[in-house]
């Protein structure tokens, strides 16, 4: 029985809608949510079997669509000139709000009216649950469907989502603030229903994240490879580009591929980096380990010993990195620095073909003397020597030299 577990963060939130697309797409049938702030906005409109609105609805977003006229403040700073006139009215505004202690929630309850419906999501029959913090009694809420009175499911939404951007208004006579204060990424609440599987969409927005114990629970996490963006940046373009990106990130944790930037599918044969490695010739290995720094002793015994961990450092691998993950790991580099798409699934000689055919961009510092770098890089460690990333090129350019010269 899959449970699926939304963070908190805002707008970045729709970074969920990409991640459910994929999850719909492996055929994984979630019996129940769990959500804080939009995590339980979104998680509501999934329940009730409205993916395709609640998509739409973040491929259109504005913030307008969460504060009313109010928003259009976000906009003015956006398009301002900073002239004294456009000085004086943004001023204004911004004061009028200060002194009217946040945006009004009118339009927020309007959003809740027309896109939740309760008596669906009563009757899906599947788990659903959201977290908020009681302000007035002190206290976090934890709380699921079956225990909410009817008619007040929207109230609790509400609660679970009171950014402090709103003007302070009181729900059943209390205050409530966000629950990510208390528990961003509530898995607990399914836990305790008896869910072993769960799917864990995180945002990285600010909030308390509770300990997991994976003695007691198998758990796929689908985590953000990008910066989602800032909480309040309800803008359509930005949503877009976090709706596809949770899409790819998605595939990649369902489906274990390969990569951080790019979406390898893991078709290599075993051990085909130790293989590839072994395959280099003289040449080449003497040419990565002079850019390394390591200009004497046996070639291949020095690329192994010296040369492979200290390019995984400065790649920012783990200590017990493999060497599938390095020569992927500069693969992706090289696909970057070529700007080869990077939402699409590859497999790895596709990506090779794809970085084969775009045209080699010029580097910066490409007369350096690497004789006279070398000597430097022997006394002065070599991300303060010169630019790292053109290093990384150079390097991944040698191993993989057939891609050049293709």
């Amino acid at each position: 029985m899959y449970g699926l577990v939304l963070e908190g963060g805002g707008a970045k939130g729709s970074y969920h809608i990409g991640a459910y697309k994929a999850i719909l797409e492996e055929g994984i049938d979630i019996q129940g949510v769990a959500g804080t702030s939009i995590g339980a906005l979104n998680g509501a409109m999934i329940v009730q079997g409205d993916y395709d609105v609640c998509y739409q609805l973040w491929d259109e977003i504005s913030y307008s669509m969460i504060v009313g006229e109010e928003g259009n403040i976000f906009t003015d700073f956006a398009e301002a000139e900073l002239s004294l006139e456009d000085f004086k009215k943004l001023s204004k505004k911004t004061l009028n709000l200060i002194r009217g202690r946040g945006f009004s929630v009118d339009q927020f309850r309007f959003m809740l009216d027309k896109y939740i419906d309760e008596d669906r999501i009563r009757a899906s029959h599947k788990d659903f649950g959201i977290v908020t913090f009681n302000l007035s009694d002190f206290k976090p809420v934890e709380i699921t469907i079956d225990e909410i009175p009817h008619g007040e499911l929207k109230d609790y939404l509400m609660a679970s989502a009171y950014l402090p951007i709103f003007k302070f208004e009181r729900l059943g006579g209390k205050l409530y603030l966000d629950g990510g204060i208390y528990d961003n990424l509530p898995f607990r609440i399914l836990q305790k229903k008896g869910y072993e599987e769960l799917i864990l969409v995180r945002t990285h927005g600010r909030g308390i994240i509770r300990k997991l114990n994976g003695d007691q629970i198998n758990t796929v996490t689908i985590s953000p490879s990008d910066d989602l963006g800032h909480s309040f940046t309800f803008e359509a373009e930005t949503a877009r580009r976090n709706i596809n990106l949770g899409y790819y990130d998605g595939l990649r944790a369902l489906r274990g591929l390969a990569g951080e930037r790019y979406y390898i599918e893991a078709d290599f044969p075993r051990d085909f980096g130790f293989k590839y490695l072994l395959s280099l010739d003289e040449k080449i290995r003497e040419d990565i380990n002079s850019l390394l720094g390591f200009k004497y002793g046996d070639s291949r015994r020095v690329l192994f010993e010296y040369s492979i961990p200290k390019l995984g450092s400065i790649l920012g691998l783990e200590k017990d990195f493999s060497y599938d993950e390095l020569i992927i790991s500069l693969l992706e580099k090289l696909g970057e620095n070529r700007e080869v798409d990077r939402f699409k699934l590859y497999s790895y000689q596709e990506l090779k073909n794809e970085v084969r055919i775009k045209k080699r961009p010029k580097q910066k510092e490409e007369n350096i003397d690497h004789g006279i770098l070398g000597k430097i890089m022997e006394k002065v460690d070599i991300s303060s020597a010169f630019n790292k990333d053109n290093l990384i090129i150079n390097v991944a350019e040698n191993f993989f030299k057939e891609i050049n010269e293709g």
